[in-house]
């Protein structure tokens, strides 16, 4: 029967579409679980560079406030060059208080060690004490110098710290991997896009798969109703064979004929 042809057709339609779409179900189902497992990838790799930038920020704030006291430092000494520059330009003030100093210490420790005349010692004495008048007349240019070689001594001391803190930074920067996120990034991208066709496929095979089966039942209804309206036709057509079977027996028993063996199987249905 052509119908029963049709519907069956239909079923094989059915069948391939449904591995199709069972195809394409499992292909993003195992898109979206790689995507997954890589977005744990990069939540680890994230975690690492925030720790990491962590370090790079402390480092580089410490860095820059070590090269920031070494500006302020050098403008300070800047000042007190010029600062001195003119007080040395003074005719009262000859003379490099720090020499000053060093030649006092000199005869102080040659005094201490050295075994010295009464008179020898003497001189000495007096030596050390007009340098400690000199040395005291230049008060101020001395506390300039002490100054001038506390701060030179600060800048090296900071230079010498910021300078440690970039080669810190260099090698952390040097262990952070930006590639790692960068291709697991760009790998996500192209499994999302895999994705995407596969669950186009999925949905335009079950979007088939669910008109092949309305078919389906639109035929398998149809088959019905036509095996039901056989079924009363051919019920009807069997009690009208009965009827006049039945009629023809009653004649024949009317008439006192005899029965035949077709008649009599009649007779028990």
């Amino acid at each position: 029967m052509e119908l029963e042809k049709s519907i069956q057709e239909l079923k094989e339609q059915l069948s391939q579409i449904n591995k199709e779409k069972e195809k394409y179900y499992s292909e993003k189902e195992s898109l979206k679980k790689q995507i997954f497992s890589i977005i744990d990838e990069i939540k680890k790799i994230k975690s690492e560079k925030d720790k990491s930038n962590i370090n790079v920020r402390e480092i580089r704030d410490k860095r820059e406030y070590h090269n920031s006291q070494v500006r302020e430092l050098i403008e300070k000494i800047k000042k007190i060059n010029e600062k001195k520059r003119e007080l040395l330009k003074k005719d009262d003030l000859k003379g490099d208080p720090s020499k000053i100093k060093e030649e006092m210490e000199k005869f102080e420790l040659k005094i201490e060690t050295e075994a010295l005349t009464l008179d020898q010692e003497k001189r000495a004495m007096k030596y050390i004490k007009e340098l400690k008048k000199k040395y005291s007349k230049l008060g101020e240019i001395t506390s300039i110098f002490d100054e001038h070689s506390k701060i030179s001594d600060g800048i090296e001391e900071n230079k010498k710290k910021a300078e440690e803190y970039h080669k810190k930074l260099k090698e952390i920067m040097k262990d952070i991997d930006y590639t790692k996120f960068k291709e697991k990034s760009k790998e996500i991208e192209k499994l999302k896009k895999k994705q995407e066709v596969a669950f186009n496929k999925f949905v335009e095979a079950k979007a088939k798969n669910s008109l092949i089966s309305s078919k389906i039942k639109s035929k398998e209804d149809q088959l019905d109703k036509i095996n039901e309206e056989n079924r009363i036709k051919k019920e009807s057509m069997i009690d009208e064979r009965i009827r006049e079977a039945e009629k023809k027996i009653e004649e024949k028993l009317k008439n006192r004929k005899k029965l035949t063996t077709d008649d009599l199987i009649m007779l028990q249905k």
